[in-house]
C-alpha cells in the first residue's frame, strides 16, 4: 500500500444500536429515571421496598419497564422515529388555508350585482 492511501472504513451509515434502542432512546430514559428518583425523593423519602429506598425502586422501574416498552413501540418504525415523533408534539401544526371552514355557513364578500 502506498503512503497516500489509508484504509477507510465502509461503515459510516451504520446505526449505533444497544438492545434495539438508538442513543437518543437511552437518553429519554435517563431523563425519565432522573424525574423519577426526584418524584421518589420529595414523596416517599421514609417509604423502603425490599430494604432499598423507594426513589431507587422507581428509577429502575423506569428502567426495566422502559426499555422493552421502547423496544415495541419502536419495532418495525425507522431510525430516528422518537425524535420525530416528539417534535411532531412539540411544535404548532400547520394547516391548510385552502380548506373550508364548516362553522362559517355565509360568505364574507358579496357580489356587488346583489347590492
Amino acid at each position: 500500500m502506498a503512503l497516500t492511501h489509508s484504509p477507510v472504513s465502509r461503515n459510516l451509515n451504520a446505526r449505533v444500536m444497544y438492545l434495539g434502542l438508538e442513543i437518543e432512546d437511552f437518553l429519554l430514559l435517563g431523563i425519565l429515571c432522573v424525574f423519577a428518583m426526584l418524584i421518589g425523593q420529595f414523596f416517599f423519602s421514609d417509604l423502603y421496598l425490599f430494604f432499598l429506598p423507594l426513589n431507587w425502586c422507581l428509577m429502575l422501574l423506569v428502567i426495566v419497564l422502559g426499555v422493552p416498552g421502547l423496544m415495541l413501540f419502536k419495532y418495525g418504525k425507522p431510525r430516528g422515529y422518537l425524535g420525530d415523533l416528539l417534535n411532531w408534539f412539540a411544535k404548532p401544526h400547520a394547516y391548510s388555508a385552502n380548506e373550508r371552514d364548516p362553522l362559517i355557513t355565509t360568505e364574507y364578500l358579496k357580489d356587488e350585482e346583489g347590492i
